[in-house]
């Protein structure tokens, strides 16, 4: 799977007050991105706490996975997806919660009727959202929420 980096510097400035964890917090949620690019299961849920984690996609209608149900879901996931580009618009916050606002763009590879597609096949989506993320003193990620929107371009 063929995937793009997120774009570093400006957009991850805040817009305003800049909080003193500011630096922090971009240089961890670039890993962040790295690891979720990489498309590892494994990898990704380093960054989460296997006892606390509460996560929800509000988009997908997913509520109140466990660790394994979202590691579960990350790995079906990844699999459908083509050509992957993250993209940061925001972040802020501090080292126990932040809000990253994101624009992803890439090929769909399941159809409408979930039908597998094949790369070539694979219509191009972009998907505009926000991760509120809940961080806790192990710097592991104790809640998460997306919010997001799914477009054809």
């Amino acid at each position: 799977m063929a995937q793009k980096s997120s774009q570093k510097g400006s957009d991850m400035m805040p817009l305003g007050h800049k909080h003193a964890d500011h630096e922090y917090i971009v240089a961890r949620q670039e890993r962040y991105i790295e690891v979720w690019r990489s498309g590892s299961p494994d990898e990704l849920m380093e960054f989460m706490d296997p006892d606390e984690l509460h996560y929800s996609n509000y988009g997908t209608e997913k509520e109140g996975l466990s660790h394994s149900a979202f590691k579960d879901l990350f790995a079906r996931n990844k699999t459908d997806l083509h050509d992957v580009d993250i993209r940061t618009r925001s972040l802020h916050g501090h080292k126990h919660f932040t809000a990253w606002e994101w624009v992803v763009t890439c090929k769909a590879g399941l159809g409408p009727n979930g039908e597998v597609l094949k790369k070539e096949e694979a219509p191009p989506k972009r998907m505009m959202g926000c991760t509120l993320m809940w961080w806790n003193k192990n710097d592991k990620i104790i809640r998460q929420h997306e919010y997001a929107q799914v477009k054809d371009i």
